[in-house]
C-alpha cells in the first residue's frame, strides 16, 4: 500500500462510529450527516476489500477485522494527540492556564507561587479561580485544583491532601472576662460561618462540630456568614468571633500565631483538593512541573500548631 493514497477520512469517521457502535453519534461528533459517514465507512471497506461491521437491528457490532482496526487506531489516534499537544505546548511558549478553587488560590497556592516561579522562571502562569466543573475540550485550561471526590470521568485526578475543620479564633479571645476556656464559652461569642461547602450534605458545620464536642449551651444557628472560608478566618483573625477553620489551609496563621486552635477535636471535611488533567495532558512537561512541585511542597516538613484543652462537656 501507498502511504498518501490511505483514505484518512475514512479512517476518522471509522473511529468514531467504532467508539459509539453508531453512525448518528459518530456523525454528530464529526458534525457530519450519518449518510456521509456510511458513505466514508463503505469507501474504508472497498480500499481493504473486508467489511467492518456487521449491521443489525439494534445497532452495529465490529466484525473481528473491524475489531483489529479500532485498537490499532486508537493507538495511533493516541500518539496524534500527544504529538499536536507537544507542538501546541511549544508554539504557547511555556504558559500554563490553571482554574483553580478559590480558597486554595487565596490560602495556599498563591502565597507559594513565587517558589514555583523560581524553580521554573520559563513558565508563565495564569490563574482563574472558579469551583464550577471544567471541560478541557471547551475551555481553554490546562488543568484545574478541585474539591471533592476525585470521581470525573475522563481526567487525571492527583489527591493533594485531605482537610479538616477545627475552632480557631483571634489570641485576644483567650484573654479577659469572655475568655475561651472551655466549648460551652463559645455561647459568650460569635459564630463564624463558611458556607461554601453547602453543596455537600454531609460536610461538617458548626452544629456538627458542637454535637461532636457533646456541647448542647452554644446556639449554632446565629452568628456571621462567608462564602468562602478564607473570608471567615480573616474575620476571625480581626476578633470577630470563632471561625470553624479548615485546618491544612489555615495552618501558616496558626504557626503565625494570628489564630489558635481551640480544642484537640478536628472533624473531618469529608471533600479533597485534587490536582485534574485530562489523561492526555500528562505527558506535557509544564503539567509534569507542577505536578511534581505541588507533590514536593506538601510533602515538606510543617511546623503542628500546637493545640488547646480539649472539648468538654457542658452537659
Amino acid at each position: 500500500m501507498n502511504r498518501k493514497n490511505y483514505p484518512l477520512n475514512a479512517l476518522r469517521a471509522f473511529e468514531a462510529a467504532a467508539r459509539h457502535l453508531s453512525f448518528v453519534a459518530a456523525a454528530e461528533e464529526l458534525s457530519v450527516t450519518p449518510a456521509a459517514i456510511s458513505h466514508q465507512i463503505k469507501k474504508l471497506e472497498d480500499f481493504l476489500g473486508v467489511p467492518l461491521f456487521r449491521r443489525r437491528t439494534r445497532g452495529l457490532v465490529l466484525v473481528e477485522a473491524g475489531q483489529l482496526l479500532a485498537k490499532e487506531l486508537n493507538v495511533v489516534f493516541v500518539s496524534l494527540d500527544r504529538a499536536m499537544e507537544h507542538v501546541m505546548e511549544a508554539d504557547k511558549g511555556g504558559s500554563l492556564a490553571l482554574t483553580v478553587a478559590p480558597t486554595f488560590a487565596a490560602m495556599w497556592l498563591i502565597p507559594r507561587l513565587q517558589k514555583f516561579y523560581a524553580q521554573h522562571p520559563a513558565i508563565d502562569v495564569r490563574i482563574s479561580t472558579s469551583l464550577g466543573l471544567v471541560d478541557f475540550q471547551r475551555d481553554d485550561f490546562d488543568a484545574a485544583i478541585r474539591l471533592g471526590h476525585g470521581q470525573w470521568p475522563g481526567v487525571k485526578a492527583i489527591k493533594l491532601f485531605d482537610e479538616s475543620v477545627i475552632p480557631m479564633c483571634s489570641p485576644s479571645l483567650l484573654e479577659g472576662p469572655n475568655a475561651i476556656r472551655t466549648p460551652s464559652d463559645l455561647r459568650k461569642h460569635v459564630l463564624l460561618h463558611n458556607h461554601s461547602m453547602d453543596f455537600d450534605p454531609n460536610a461538617p458545620t458548626w452544629q456538627t462540630w458542637l454535637d461532636a464536642s457533646g456541647t448542647s449551651d452554644v446556639d449554632a444557628s446565629h452568628g456571621m456568614h462567608f462564602s468562602l472560608p478564607d473570608h471567615g478566618l480573616q474575620a476571625a483573625i480581626d476578633g470577630a468571633g470563632v471561625v470553624l477553620g479548615w485546618r491544612f489551609l489555615s495552618a501558616k496563621d496558626v504557626q503565625a500565631g494570628r489564630v489558635v486552635e481551640l480544642f484537640d477535636l478536628a472533624i473531618p471535611l469529608g471533600s479533597t483538593f485534587y490536582l485534574v488533567y485530562p489523561e492526555a495532558h500528562s505527558r506535557r512537561p509544564n503539567i509534569a512541573a507542577l505536578r511534581d512541585w505541588m507533590l514536593r511542597e506538601l510533602k515538606a516538613p510543617s511546623v503542628v500548631p500546637t493545640l488547646g484543652p480539649p472539648p468538654q462537656s457542658s452537659a
